[in-house]
């Protein structure tokens, strides 16, 4: 008889209790009915390349498959990341009636399965525990803000990491990360400051025993560059374009305007080519004057050896008149033909 008791207890103890070896997940869940929820489910980088499954039942042995990671259904998706050792269930519109024990399981092929247990339940109304969205971004850098709201204020508070530590609501600051609470609007909010890569990941809020899965990305930061350029587009006229350049190093624009001096020359060869460019111009101009100078210098001393020419024909003609000489004479000189009677 003993003995037989003692083959049930073994039994029940092997059979009841959650076989969680190597598999992590939250372990209670409220949810609004007609919302949708999404639990993460962690495992050993042994289980990487094996099935995952989720499935309803308090049991492992007898529970109802779900989904399979390799047969996803519409209802209820199942993703699964082998990088980081999780993968992920979403259930959507939700019914009270799919309240009960679910399990993250993975199939062990000529074994028995691993999985670990969370207990699901779906009310009517706002739930004991909700966040206002599971996915919450952040730039390596900056911060993120969540906020939990709860029902019970008397309950502990508490934001942890998946296979991490816990920072409680009446801690205060705990290295990067700060909690407060407002119990008049009943949500503490929780601020991680300074993040970086290796922040990303999964977390909770945790209020009493209740849980609730919130995932943070986190995205490196971009920079943007201000490069002012000049393009000489015709003899007469210049411009100056602006380029803007992006790079891929940040998440904060970083635009500053050109220094003083910069729409002139924005370097040693730009500079450069400006300068004779003006040169060449100037010079054009300066050759352009001289010439014109020296035309019509050329034209007056033209004018003036002609009007000296002419002068003196006449003062010549004159002298020969006074002398008496004959007029045909004169005349002929000047191509004339005169006859005096």
């Amino acid at each position: 008889m003993a003995l037989t008791l003692i083959l049930f207890l073994s039994f029940l103890f092997l059979t009841v209790l959650p076989d969680a070896d190597g598999m992590y997940t939250v372990s209670e869940v409220v949810v609004q009915s007609g919302r949708s929820v999404t639990i993460p489910c962690l495992y050993d980088r042994e289980y990487e390349n094996h099935v995952k499954y989720w499935c309803q039942g308090y049991l492992l042995g007898n529970c109802h498959n779900i989904v399979h990671t390799d047969s996803p259904e519409v209802k209820c998706e199942i993703t699964d990341d082998p990088i980081h050792h999780v993968f992920t269930v979403t259930m959507t519109k939700l019914k009270i009636t799919d309240s009960g024990y679910y399990w993250c399981a993975v199939d062990i092929q000529g074994a028995g399965d691993k999985g670990t247990r969370l207990y699901l339940m779906v009310t009517a109304g706002p739930p004991g525990l909700w966040v206002e969205q599971q996915e919450v971004a952040g730039v390596e850098g900056g911060h993120v803000s969540v906020p939990c709201h709860y029902n019970e204020p008397s309950s502990m508070k508490k934001w942890c990491r998946i296979e991490g530590s816990c920072v409680e609501v009446n801690s205060g600051e705990s290295g990067r990360s700060e909690m407060k609470d407002d119990r008049s609007k009943k949500v503490f909010t929780v601020t991680a400051r300074e993040l970086n890569m290796e922040d990303a990941g999964w977390y909770w809020c945790a209020a009493g025993e209740l849980q609730i899965p919130v995932h943070l990305t986190v995205t490196r930061k971009t920079t943007t560059t201000t490069v002012t350029t000049h393009t000489i587009k015709s003899p007469s006229q210049s411009h100056k374009n602006n380029t803007l350049i992006t790079t891929t190093e940040g998440a904060f624009n970083k635009t500053s305007p050109p220094e003083q001096g910069s729409q002139l020359c924005s370097g040693a060869q730009t500079c450069l080519e400006r300068t004779l460019w003006v040169l060449r111009h100037a010079g054009l101009v300066l050759v352009f004057l001289i010439c014109t100078a020296v035309a019509f210098w050329k034209i007056w001393q033209n004018r003036r050896v002609m009007q000296s020419r002419e002068n003196r024909r006449h003062r010549t003609l004159r002298n020969q008149n006074n002398a008496g000489e004959p007029c045909n004479v004169q005349c002929g000189r000047l191509g004339m033909v005169v006859t005096l009677d």
